[in-house]
This record gives C-alpha cells, sequence and structure tokens, in this order.
C-alpha cells in the first residue's frame, strides 16, 4: 500500500457508522463512501466487503478482502512485507525504522546498484500471464495475491541484481497490482482536497492542501470568530474554517456568512461532512449579492397576522405563512450582521472580479483584521493588489505561493519525485486598517528643519 501521512488527531478518531468516508486502493485510486450500517461497498476489480467489517477500528487502518465479502485488518509492516518464506522483522517492531541490514534480510539478495541489469522486456520473467491467470484461480482469494507475488519474484532472473531501493519498488508496483488491500481515511477537508485534484480539479480551482493551510492561518480561522467568505468550491472552504473553528467539546463556535451570486448558495460538498444540518444551519449564514450591497432595500418587511386571522387561515395557508415568517427572519438577521460589519476575516475563493468586488467588503471588515483573496492566477490578484495598494484600507497586500516537492523513500535513503504538480493557486494577502483622514502631523529631522529656518526668517524680517 502507498504509504500516507496521518493526521495524529484524526488517526485516534474510531471508524463509525453514518459517515463518510475516504478509501484509499492499492492503485493508489481514492474513493469516497457512505459508511451505513448495513451496507456493501463495492472496490471495482478489488472486491467487495461489508461496512460492519471496518467498523469500530482507528482511521488509518490498513484491511484486506478475503471470502465472503468479509475483510481482515493488517499491520503497517504486512503491507509493504516480502513472501514469508524470506525473514522479516516481528510485527510488533512494524513502527519502527529498518536498517539497512533488516531490509537486506527481507529482500533475498541485492546489489549495490542497477547497473547489472540489462533490460530483455518480458523475457526476464519465466511466469507467464497463464500461469498468473491459473493461480488467480486457484486457492483462498486473501492468498492468491500473495502467492502470485511471490512467484513472480522466484521468476524473475534479474531481482537479485537490483538495488534495495528498486526491490521494494518492484514490490509496491506488484502489490498495487495483485493485493485486494484498502485503507480507510477520516475524510476531512485536506483528504477532500485530494480527491478532487484528482477527479474534477476546477472543481476547487486547482487549489493546493498547502495554498488551502496558507489560507486558512492567514485568515486567522479560530473558534468564535466572525468571517465574511466567498467560497466557489462548493463549500469546501467552508467545511476547512468549520474544522478549524470547532472548540474543545468539538462544537462549531462562530459564525459564517457566505455572499453568492447565485438564487442558493452551492454547499454540495459539506454533504460529505460529519455535521448535521441542524448544525451547518446554525453556523453558516448565506447572503446574495444584491441584498450585501443593498440591504436596506432588501431587507423583508414583515407583519404580523393578528392570532384570530391566523386561526381561520386553512392548514396549508398557515404553513405557508409560518415559512415566509420563517425565511424573512432568517434573511433580516444575515442583514443585520452585514450591517453590523467588523468581521474578523474576509475570505474569498472564487473567480469574482476582486476590483469592483473589494469597495463593498472593506468597510465591513474590522480593523487590523486580515483579508486573504486566493486565486489560481496570479494575474487577478495583482489587479486586486494594485488596486489595494492605492486604496490605502489595507496594509501590505502581498503575494504568496508555496510548493513542496513529494519524496519516495524507505529506511535509509530518499529521492524527490522526478515529476509533481506544477501549480497550485496563489494566495494575496493583506490587514484591513483604518486610516485617519484628518488630525495627523507629520514630525522628522527635515520638517524641524524647516520650521527652524522659517522661525529664523521671521525673526530676520522683524529685526
Amino acid at each position: 500500500m502507498p504509504s500516507h501521512k496521518k493526521c495524529p488527531i484524526h488517526s485516534t478518531m474510531s471508524i463509525s457508522a453514518n459517515q463518510h468516508a475516504l478509501v484509499r486502493l492499492p492503485s493508489e485510486g481514492m474513493k469516497i463512501v457512505e459508511l451505513r450500517p448495513s451496507g456493501v461497498i463495492s472496490l471495482g476489480k478489488f472486491g467487495s466487503f461489508k461496512v460492519e467489517g471496518i467498523l469500530g477500528f482507528q482511521y488509518g487502518q490498513s484491511f484486506e478482502i478475503i471470502e465472503d465479502l468479509k475483510v481482515k485488518p493488517i499491520n503497517g509492516l504486512e503491507a509493504v512485507s516480502m513472501p514469508a518464506d524470506n525473514e522479516a522483522v516481528d510485527g510488533e517492531g512494524a513502527e519502527e525504522e529498518l536498517t539497512k541490514d533488516e531490509l537486506t534480510k527481507m529482500f533475498s539478495n541485492s546489489a549495490e546498484n542497477n547497473q547489472n541489469i540489462i533490460n530483455i522486456g518480458s523475457k526476464i520473467q519465466k511466469l507467464t500471464s497463464d500461469d498468473v491467470h491459473e493461480l488467480k484461480t486457484s486457492g483462498a482469494s486473501s492468498e492468491i495475491g500473495q502467492k502470485i507475488i511471490e512467484k513472480m519474484i522466484a521468476g524473475h532472473e534479474g531481482f537479485d541484481k537490483k538495488t534495495i531501493f528498486s526491490q521494494e519498488k518492484y514490490l509496491k508496483r506488484k502489490q498495487q497490482k495483485f493485493l485486494r488491500r484498502f485503507t480507510v481515511e477520516y475524510l476531512g477537508p485536506s483528504q477532500l482536497l485530494q480527491y478532487y485534484n484528482e477527479k474534477d480539479n476546477m472543481r476547487v480551482l486547482d487549489m493546493s492542501e498547502e495554498s488551502l493551510g496558507l489560507l486558512m492561518s492567514y485568515g486567522n480561522i479560530r473558534p468564535g470568530g466572525k468571517y465574511l467568505v466567498v467560497d466557489e468550491t462548493g463549500g469546501l472552504i467552508l467545511y476547512a474554517m468549520m474544522e478549524r473553528m470547532k472548540n474543545s467539546r468539538g462544537d462549531v463556535e462562530g459564525t459564517i456568512v457566505v455572499a453568492h451570486e447565485n438564487e442558493h448558495a452551492n454547499h454540495i460538498v459539506l454533504r460529505y461532512s460529519p455535521y448535521s444540518p441542524e448544525q451547518i444551519s446554525a453556523a453558516v449564514k448565506t447572503i446574495n449579492w444584491l441584498q450585501f450591497i443593498e440591504p436596506e432595500n432588501e431587507r423583508i418587511m414583515w407583519e404580523e397576522l393578528p392570532g384570530e386571522e391566523l386561526a381561520n387561515l386553512k392548514p396549508s395557508k398557515q404553513l405557508q405563512y409560518e415559512r415566509r415568517k420563517k425565511r424573512a427572519a432568517e434573511i433580516n438577521s444575515v442583514i443585520d450582521l452585514v450591517t453590523a460589519g467588523n468581521f474578523d476575516a474576509f475570505i474569498c475563493v472564487g473567480t469574482l472580479n476582486l476590483p469592483t468586488l473589494l469597495p463593498y467588503v472593506l468597510p465591513t471588515i474590522g480593523g487590523s483584521r486580515p483579508i486573504a483573496l486566493y486565486s489560481q492566477h496570479k494575474e487577478v490578484l495583482l489587479e486586486a493588489q494594485h488596486f489595494l495598494t492605492a486604496d490605502k484600507r489595507v496594509l501590505a497586500p502581498s503575494i504568496f505561493e508555496t510548493r513542496m516537492r513529494p519524496y519516495q523513500t524507505i529506511p535509509g535513503r530518499m529521492h524527490p519525485h522526478m515529476t509533481m504538480r506544477g501549480y497550485g493557486g496563489y494566495v494575496l494577502w493583506g490587514t484591513r486598517v483604518l486610516p485617519q483622514e484628518s488630525g495627523i502631523t507629520a514630525i522628522g529631522r527635515g520638517i524641524i528643519r524647516k520650521r527652524e529656518e522659517a522661525a529664523s526668517a521671521s525673526d530676520v524680517e522683524m529685526k
């Protein structure tokens, strides 16, 4: 299985029913699944399993599919172990780093380098495709994959000429192809971002995990805050903010006001979050741009019906009346939030024209509060930076880009991947300030000298 860094918090959480989770496949693919108590999850060519077989284990646990839709947990060493007839390290030491000598024992024989390997294509492998097919149709399904890998390594004439590093890479490729193993991970904002970057990166505007973290840090997202947000990722930014706004009891504390340009805000990604609709509606408030820009014109003037008149209405009319009353109260309460202003930050991830948007937004942001704007294109943020520099209401607007090179490792050795994503977006960050229009007196050596010279000239004239 491919190794991924586990979050120390989520790795201590148990897999529970009625939640969504991320399943990492041996082929390094990802799949979002809903953990229904009596459900069955299909992983395509890797097989299927019952949800009840993985409940109660901690997130980050790896499993192997066996017969009759069953799974068994596997430890970290089994996920990268060699055939059983080779000497291996005790399973209790799976979390410890292996020395080069111990790795050499795990991999039968190895070379110091690959210079003695001669590329003769498929002829170097004695095991034919017919042999592999025969192995697939024999024995218990939980043992087939490992048997195929054992036979392929035994039939590989150049395996002992490979270095330890090359041997492990070869083993990993075969495990990805033949083993029926998977890992269940907590479906947090970071994992969702990985998933969408793999499946549909335009949904998240090409944002990288590093840019998401930068946006949350520069926005100073914390419990108890009141934030103004533009989120065109379907709710991924909202999910990341809600995770950061959880207090010690695990409740989301604070308010997020989402400004949008459509009839209804798009928060579809939040369906994968562990938060109930009631929790989401309590923390997230929505307002369209017309209501934001012209709050007094869009405020709903509601008149209560007298009790007798309301009682005489048909039940359907009474229900309609209560719905309209509730909707009017919700709209007016959000308009009140915007009118009061003093937001703790402005977070923008979208495609709106920022120079035309910021004049309406900046007056609602509190003093000494951050603004953090994301765009997949640097030129968009450069235009916003020029506007803010001339506007003087945002101090030191700066554009940042983050890059992290992935590495492939074995204990004692590491080197970077030859290819990686060449983009991940840009973040513009600045601090909202309240410039004083009058009453400021400049002071300095030059001004003092000019005052002294003026006073001397005045004395001379008087004399």
